[in-house]
């Protein structure tokens, strides 16, 4: 990775959290972000890796979708890793 980037999200409540982003990579017409927590956030482990889809809402905004299918979060989890081996 070049440059760090980062991504902040809130959770429900509303809560600021700030993770590094890994990469984001497009598979099967969709884009993805790889991202890792920065500091402690609840229900997230030091080190794990988060992998979230990227839509643009009605203003142009992008928007980072948890992937809530199994069968794709299995599929696009490995293509993270493979792309993840070849950097």
């Amino acid at each position: 990775m070049d440059e760090e980037k980062i991504v902040i999200l809130k959770d429900e409540d509303g809560k600021a959290a700030r993770f590094a982003q890994i990469m984001t990579f497009e598979f099967n017409e969709n884009l993805y972000v790889a991202i890792t927590p920065e500091t402690q956030v609840d229900g997230i482990e030091s080190g794990e890796v988060m992998l979230l889809q990227i839509r643009e809402d009605e203003d142009g905004t992008d928007c980072y979708l948890p992937l809530e299918n199994e069968q794709m979060l299995k599929q696009v989890w490995e293509e993270f890793e493979e792309l993840y081996d070849e950097e």
